[in-house]
């Protein structure tokens, strides 16, 4: 039984962090066709001064995400104490 909760809970976390990740990606890909437009738009505007590029239309961005199957998910808790603690009841 206790494994099976363990198993319960880690199916649980996975799939919210599955969730946030996805929120995180689509967050992500506003941002650089934001970024994107907004370099565009500096570009015109220094067209238009005659002046030189920006600097900022030379970056490149590279996303990548590495998403772990879910049977790669460890529990192991690393915030629970290593030492045995007597119970009081």
């Amino acid at each position: 039984m206790g494994t099976e909760r363990v198993l319960a809970k880690a199916r649980k976390l996975a799939k919210r962090l599955a969730n946030k990740i996805d929120e995180l990606s689509d967050s992500l890909e506003d941002l650089e066709l934001e970024f994107a437009m907004l370099v565009k738009t500096i570009d015109k505007l220094e067209s238009k001064q005659g002046s030189t590029k920006a600097v900022a239309s030379d970056v490149q961005i590279d996303v990548s995400i590495d998403v772990q199957d879910e049977d790669d998910f460890d529990v192991t808790n690393t915030s629970a104490p290593s030492a045995k603690v007597r119970r009081k009841f």
